[in-house]
């Protein structure tokens, strides 16, 4: 099978992997979140046990969340694509996107950085970018 149709089906199963998020309504911690940043405090934890979701609710909750995860990659695809501009960094030339490319058995750059490695980084860039204008 053609690897960007492979990479792509892959995405749709972690997107759905992903947006399956009931247990996290239903019993929420502040231990549910991986990433410190977005860690739930004691007060977002009391409110979501609030609430008595139903199957309906989380259904309808986790559709929500999916769809808005296909949004994001969808518009990440677009700025890759060159199709859609940067729009909180500002560039000196025109943007031309970004290639992926499938890799080749032993294929290896030295000192290669990774994406999946570079995205939490990157957030402090994106932290410093947003509260740049204000």
């Amino acid at each position: 099978m053609d690897p960007r149709k492979v990479f792509l089906i892959e995405l749709h199963e972690i997107i759905k992997d992903y947006s399956e998020i009931r247990n996290q309504l239903v019993d929420p911690s502040e231990d549910n979140i991986i990433w410190d940043e977005f860690k739930l405090s004691k007060e977002e934890v009391n409110a979501l046990k609030k609430y008595n979701f139903d199957d309906v609710a989380l259904s309808a909750i986790e559709k929500t969340v999916r769809d808005t995860i296909l949004g994001a990659f969808h518009d990440a695809f677009a700025l890759l694509d060159a199709v859609a501009d940067p729009n909180i960094v500002e560039v000196d030339k025109t943007w031309l996107g970004l290639a992926l490319s499938e890799r080749e058995l032993n294929e290896e750059e030295e000192n290669e950085e990774f994406l999946h490695d570079e995205i939490y980084g990157a957030y402090w860039d994106w932290l410093e970018q947003r509260n740049k204008d204000k």
